[in-house]
């Protein structure tokens, strides 16, 4: 059972092989909706607004993000190549028409210019940072000045009662990620809270850059 659970663990963090291309982006869809629907609406998005989406997995924030940002642009990258594969498929018509782009890319080093995005946001990847502080630094580069980060995860206190988060997952307070916004230079960061259910919670962390 252990070997399923890392196997499972594994494709949550990198969906990859034929059934990362296959499962992963309905199933990343489906688990993320409420916490997706949450971080969209705090970070909100003017119609004008150039929007990235760390870690886009199966793609159902981008599709809402660009219905907001109708006027501006909504960005994705995501380090796994069949979660890029499939939104290029999914947002074709957006790709073409200017309004949706999506790069392969990875956190530790984001594949775009300097000051570019009014609001960036990640949902459920923070437990597979490899160095937080770093990251968010490199996040602060990519984004405006006054631009919001929201990132948005499940507490430690919830995701260590279930063993599958024993295996590829660094789990979080939610002060432990507020501090590292702090200590990355992000100002008026405050933490935002939602209990489900006995058995999970979001968390969203803001800040502005």
């Amino acid at each position: 059972m252990s070997i399923l659970y890392k196997l499972l663990a594994a494709q949550l963090r990198k969906p990859s092989g034929l059934f990362g291309s296959v499962f992963m982006g309905s199933i990343l869809n489906k688990a993320n909706t409420r916490i997706n629907l949450l971080t969209i609406e705090l970070m909100d998005i003017k119609p004008t607004d150039y929007v990235l989406d760390i870690g886009f997995g199966g793609g159902v924030t981008i599709q809402q993000i660009s219905k907001l940002a109708y006027n501006g642009k909504t960005c994705g990258v995501d380090f796994s190549e069949p979660m890029v594969r499939q939104g290029e498929k999914r947002f074709r018509r957006l790709i073409e028409q200017g309004r949706v782009e999506l790069r392969l890319g990875d956190i530790a080093r984001l594949p775009y210019q300097d000051n570019i995005f009014d609001k960036v946001c990640s949902v459920n990847t923070v437990y597979f940072w490899t160095n937080q502080l770093e990251n968010l630094l490199e996040i602060r580069r990519i984004m405006k000045k006054d631009g919001r980060l929201v990132v948005s995860f499940h507490s430690r206190e919830k995701m260590k009662k279930m063993r599958i988060f024993q295996y590829n997952f660094s789990l979080y307070s939610p002060e432990e990620v507020q501090g590292l916004f702090n200590q990355s230079g992000f100002r008026n960061v405050h933490i935002e809270r939602r209990d489900e259910d006995k058995k999970r919670d979001v968390i969203m962390v803001i800040g502005n850059s």
